[in-house]
């Protein structure tokens, strides 16, 4: 397997005394045990409300509420009670207490304004005043489970329906056809008429077994609660191409979304994947909920939804699987003991303080569930650390270096294996129901982590050999994995702890083969990443709703919550910074890395909700804290470091190469050097053709052989260091042998090669030392047009102070020209032309290809004729250069295109302000009609390889020295 780098030894690289840490640990220990025991002995006092959430149909006519049959649906979390009537009538928001129901509501339609609510609910049943006048109601309805929303009456009723439970009256189902009134058909026989208007369904039917009957009934979304004459559910049936049509359309939606929001949210700095759970929330209740509200229920109708669950739940069994697959104990070489005390700190710390304000809590917003499972998984939503989401920052910082980077790495992967286990026991207690089942099942859990590490892990062992014997991992293998997980999954769910437990530690257990590893991550990624991942994030976003934090005591829990995840966090592993002897910032820059949540807190709140331990209001409380702190992160380490004194600059690249090349190489070394700095592996070629011979020019010039390798797709979700660290090494050694190779033909060259998120930035700080004259690098135009590369290459372009110049080429063509291909330059006599002019003499020179400058009949860039502008040029170029250039003057756009088909290779300038003005009419035509490679040129801001600004017609300063003959035929 491939590791990283050595760290260098530092001030983070401490190494404390056995006696010392044992103090430490002995201390931390004893204090989170008597506070876990205080809070669990006196969550025995605590009481939660007793959960009265549900569909109520109305059984006492009330002014304010509505008529007998009206149907109301009341949403708890907690004290706190939201009620709605059907009809979209009466709504309002309530508080229960020890079963008292008060506040006010506004009443229904033909109600008068507000009415105030003195209740009481037992046993399913609402009674007492509302408005004054007496109330009641039944309980009919289960509350919809999370995620499926209040449905809302739809604009036609027409289609089949299915009944439940089965009517004396109608049979197992119905038909509604027409478009109103609607014929009513039983079976093959039609029953009656039926009307719809204002969610509501009335008529009268023929009986199967004889006798007539009433019809009627609300309707909400798919389904319409009937009375005929007994109370049935009928539910409109679809088939499964429908349903299936409608998962895909959902599946569209939620992949673009979550790209959309993905891209945005790396423009402003921050994950690509907290940009997917953001697009997921807007989705949902929060935003697409409110302002268009039957568009939601359009596009994630409710019997859709649990197809979305299903879905999204693959997708995070295979997510912990690429977690646990991850993990990598070897972060931990040389700060075992400093790494374990600041995670463990860092856990126990916000843990004891989840536990402490989980008393409270439970009695304000708490389920009708038992307090200590409740009080786990406050405890360990406040300490949880999203491990790929802090190795991305660390990345993109080039944090991982330097000694402060390594040991938050470290302290996080830690802080990462503790979690889930953690998550295990917090399931455990919550699904278990007792201290004996509780017991029983840790005992199961351990039993199959022994297993599953002790024997499973032997059998996979074997994948690794069978890797190395075909070079990829058999499709039988892959296979058996896939099922491992899934089995694995299967297994844990039925010991009474999460699904994605067993897949983690599939993923765990898992051989440590680099190939291996590499092969079964392409072929699970790219499909959960792309698809799955984003529906899990859609899924959670369609059970928040931050509209329930609707109260001015839900608002300040939030805040409560947030301050208390954030500062215990942070205190926490600055304690135990401290405590290891660091200095207050890098203490801080641990603590502020450390409160990173991201997608692992969404993973733990998710289970919490579905295993009935958290409610709904919380939940939206919980996703604004794990966004909040997880946003802040970014912004927070620039304030404490902004020059980033804790990563490594990326001009160390250079430096390290070049000592290397000092030490190795067995030609001189020159001075001034050209980077040669290719987007992708194939393009390197093609660079090192056009940057050799200008490399053997006078003087000679020092190739800097580039690669700057973008992070994996799948980066910020799984972290994928170790996929970087193989990258990586692949990278260099395939330049270490291209830079061989250079030195054998007496061209010297140095090998540079580092991952980066940000490669136009990077390019543009290798381009600022003075020893580069010139960068060469390629791009690809965009889609629709002629134009200039954007992305990293236009960074480059707009900010390096070197000259720059840009290759646009199909893979795989020629792009050094001979004999039979000229060299083509569009020249007007501007600035930008003489430089392109300069280089194309130069490349000319080298290889033997005729050079050509062309112009348009009339007036040039510069105001003057074309033909002398052109005339005079080719003079200045075979005064001061030796170089003949033959000027070409085409009549038209139509001549001048057609010329510009037979070159070998095209180089336009690019002016001062070519983002702005583009490349003209007349080089966009020959750039977007052309078939040769195109070398777009942009002169410096400093003396480079072209001329300088200020002596735009002096050659001679450089030269080129070979003829077409010393190079080797390229």
């Amino acid at each position: 397997m491939y590791t990283r780098a050595p760290v260098a030894p530092g001030p983070a690289a401490l190494t404390l005394s056995p006696r010392r840490l044992a103090v430490y640990f002995a201390v931390l220990g004893i204090v989170a045990v008597a506070i876990a025991a205080v809070v669990v002995q006196a969550g025995r006092d605590k009481h939660s409300e007793r959960s009265i959430a549900g569909g109520y149909d109305v059984t006492r006519a009330n002014p304010c509420l509505g008529a007998t049959g009206a149907k109301l649906d009341v949403l708890q979390s907690g004290r706190f009670v939201n009620v709605e009537s059907s009809g979209g009538g009466a709504k309002g928001k309530l508080e229960v207490r020890d079963g008292r129901l008060t506040g006010t509501l506004d009443c229904a339609r033909g109600g008068q304004g507000q009415g105030e609510v003195r209740a009481t609910v037992a046993d399913g049943v609402l009674r007492g005043e509302v408005g004054g006048a007496p109330a009641s109601a039944q309980l009919r309805r289960e509350p919809p489970p999370p995620g499926v929303q209040r449905q809302r009456p739809p604009g036609d009723v027409a289609g089949e329906y299915s009944l439940s439970p089965r009517s004396d009256c109608l049979g197992g189902n119905l038909a509604l056809e027409g478009s109103g009134p609607y014929t009513v058909r039983s079976g093959e026989r039609t029953a009656g008429t039926a009307r719809y208007a204002g969610g509501r369904v009335t008529g009268r039917v023929t009986c199967q077994k004889g006798g007539r009957a009433l019809l009627s009934g609300d309707a909400a979304g798919r389904q319409i609660s009937l009375t005929a004459p007994e109370k049935v559910t009928a539910t409109k049936v679809r088939d499964f191409e429908g349903i299936l049509g409608a998962f895909f359309i959902a599946v569209a939606v939620v992949m673009l979304a979550a790209r959309l929001m993905g891209v945005l949210f790396q423009r402003l700095g921050q994950p690509r994947v907290m940009g997917e759970v953001t697009a997921g929330i807007l989705l949902g209740p929060t935003l697409l909920g409110k302002v268009a509200p039957d568009v939601q229920q359009s596009l994630f109708p409710s019997d859709v939804i649990p197809f979305i669950g299903v879905a999204a739940n693959l997708g995070l069994i295979f997510y912990m699987f690429l977690i646990g697959l991850e993990l990598d104990l070897s972060q931990l070489r040389g700060r075992v003991s400093q790494a374990v005390a600041i995670s463990n700190t860092g856990v126990l710390v916000p843990m004891a303080a989840g536990l402490l304000i989980a008393l409270p809590v439970y009695e304000l917003v708490g389920p009708d569930a038992d307090f200590v499972g409740f009080a786990l998984f406050m405890g360990v939503s406040m300490s949880i650390t999203a491990f790929p989401v802090l190795a991305r920052i660390l990345v993109e910082r080039r944090m991982l270096k330097r000694p402060v980077g390594a040991l938050a790495l470290a302290s996080a992967a830690i802080d990462d294996v503790t979690a889930w286990f953690l998550i295990a026991l917090a399931t455990a207690v919550a699904v278990a129901g007792s201290a004996v089942g509780v017991f029983e099942t840790i005992g199961l859990a351990l039993a199959f982590v022994a297993v599953m590490f002790l024997g499973v892990r032997r059998v996979l062992a074997r994948a690794s050999l069978a890797y190395d014997e075909a070079g990829r991992v058999p499709g039988a293998w892959i296979a058996a994995i896939f099922a491992g997980v899934l089995v694995s999954a299967f297994v844990t769910e039925q010991i009474g702890i999460a699904v994605i437990f067993g897949a983690f530690v599939m993923g765990a257990v898992m051989p440590r083969h680099a190939g291996l590893t590499e092969d079964v991550t392409h072929r699970v990624e790219d499909f959960v990443v792309t698809l799955l991942l984003p529906l899990f994030f859609a899924y959670t976003g369609l059970k928040t709703n931050l509209f329930l934090l609707d109260r001015g005591v839900l608002v300040l829990l939030t805040l409560v919550l947030l301050v208390v995840a954030i500062t215990c966090k942070f205190g926490g592993t600055v304690l135990a910074a401290r405590v290891t002897r660091l200095g207050w910032r890098e203490s801080a820059v641990l603590g502020t890395l450390m409160n990173t949540r991201g997608l692992t807190e969404l993973i733990v709140l998710n289970l919490a909700l579905e295993k009935g331990v958290m409610t709904q209001a919380l939940f939206a409380a919980l996703v604004i804290m794990a966004l909040a702190t997880t946003f802040m992160t970014g912004p927070l380490l620039r304030l404490i470091d902004p020059r980033n004194e804790f990563g490594a600059p990326v001009e160390e690249e250079l430096e390290d190469a070049r000592r290397a090349s000092l030490a190795d190489s067995p030609v001189s070394i020159p001075e001034r050097s050209i980077l040669v700095a290719p987007q992708s592996d194939t393009a390197m070629e093609q660079l090192v053709a056009l940057a050799e011979p200008l490399a053997a020019s006078e003087p000679p010039r020092e190739l800097i052989l580039t690669r700057v390798n973008p992070p994996p797709r799948a980066a910020q979700v799984r972290g994928a260091l170790q996929t970087e660290d193989r990258m990586l090494a692949e990278t260099s050694q395939r330049l270490a042998r291209l830079r061989l190779e250079l030195l054998g033909r007496g061209i010297a060259a140095r090998a540079v090669a580092f991952n980066s998120a940000h490669a136009g930035e990077d390019l543009v700080r290798l381009s600022e030392s003075e020893e580069v004259d010139l960068v060469l690098v390629d791009g690809r135009r965009p889609l629709l047009g002629a134009g200039v590369p954007r992305g990293d290459v236009g960074t480059l372009l707009r900010r390096a102070p070197s000259d720059v110049a840009l290759l646009v080429a199909r893979e795989g063509d020629r792009v050094l020209p001979g004999p039979e291909a000229a060299v083509l330059v569009p020249f007007g006599g501007a600035d930008h032309d003489w430089a392109a002019l300069e280089l194309g003499a130069w490349i000319s020179t080298a290889t033997g290809a005729p050079l050509r400058m062309l112009g348009a009949a009339g007036k040039g860039d510069g105001g003057g004729d074309s033909t002398r502008t052109l005339a005079n040029a080719s003079l200045m170029l075979q005064k001061f250069a030796g170089v003949h250039a033959e000027p070409v003057v085409g009549s038209g756009g139509a001549e001048i295109v057609e010329t510009a088909r037979g070159a070998g290779l095209l180089l336009i300038g690019l002016s001062e302000r070519w983002r702005q003005e583009g490349l003209g009419e007349t080089r966009r035509e020959i750039a977007h009609a052309a078939p040769a490679p195109i070398l777009f040129v942009r002169r410096g801001l400093r003396t480079g390889a072209l001329a300088p600004r200020e002596d735009v017609t002096r050659f001679s300063w450089s030269s080129a020295a070979l003829g077409p003959a010393s190079l080797g035929g390229r």
